[in-house]
C-alpha cells in the first residue's frame, strides 16, 4: 500500500476540526499514540529516508490499548509524504522491541508522543495532532493500492486544502521525529 499524505502546522485545532466537519468529516476515535523509532541493523533506517517504528496507542474512547510495527519506506515525490507503509498490529510492543534490539537496531531518541483526534470522510482520513514539543498539526491521507494512483489521490486532497484556505505551500515533508530533532528535510 502507498500512503498518499500531507501534514500541516495549523493554529486551531478546533476550528480546523470544525472546517473539517464541514466538509463531512466524522470524528471516530480519539487516541494517545506513543511512537518508539529505531536505527541501525544491516543499513541506517534514518540514513536512507525510510522509519521502523513500534506505536503504542491508547483509545481515550474505550480505554483499550494496542501495538503495532510500522515500516515506512522512502519518500516518493518531492511534494507530499507519500511513502510504501507496510503495518501490522503485535501482541506485545516491549516483546518487538526487544526482538529489535537483539538484532542490532537501537532506539532513536526522542519518542514521539501525541494525542491524536481521527476524522474520516469516505476513503480520506484526517488527524488532527497534539505533539508534545511541536504543537498542533493536521494530517490528510489516502491508502492507495500501488504507485499510479498515487497522483488523483494527492489532488483530491489538495481540494480538501484549498476548501480549508491552504495549498500544498503550507505543508511539511518533515515527519515529527525529524521535527524533533531539528531537521528540515
Amino acid at each position: 500500500m502507498i500512503e498518499v499524505e500531507v501534514k500541516l502546522k495549523i493554529d486551531n485545532r478546533n476550528s480546523v476540526e470544525e472546517q473539517l466537519k464541514d466538509q463531512g468529516f466524522c470524528l471516530h476515535k480519539r487516541v494517545k499514540e506513543t511512537d518508539t523509532y529505531f536505527d541501525g541493523g544491516l543499513y541506517g533506517i534514518k540514513k536512507s529516508g525510510q522509519a521502523l517504528r513500534v506505536r503504542k496507542t491508547v483509545d481515550f474512547m474505550t480505554g483499550a490499548e494496542k501495538s503495532e510495527l510500522n515500516f515506512k519506506g522512502a519518500k516518493i515525490d518531492t511534494v507530499s509524504m507519500a511513502r510504501q507503509e507496510l503495518e501490522t498490529e503485535v501482541i506485545d510492543g516491549e516483546v518487538v522491541t526487544k526482538i529489535l534490539e537483539a538484532i542490532g537496531f537501537h532506539k532513536a531518541e526522542p519518542r514521539v508522543i501525541k494525542e491524536r483526534w481521527m476524522m474520516s470522510c469516505g476513503d480520506v482520513h484526517a488527524c488532527l495532532d497534539e505533539v508534545e514539543g511541536l504543537g498542533s498539526f493536521l494530517e490528510l491521507e489516502i491508502m492507495v493500492e500501488d504507485e499510479g494512483n498515487r497522483p488523483e489521490a494527492l489532488v483530491r486532497i489538495e481540494e480538501i486544502l484549498k476548501i480549508m484556505g491552504y495549498t500544498m505551500k503550507d505543508t511539511t515533508r518533515v515527519s515529527y521525529m525529524g521535527q524533533l530533532q531539528g531537521r528540515n528535510f
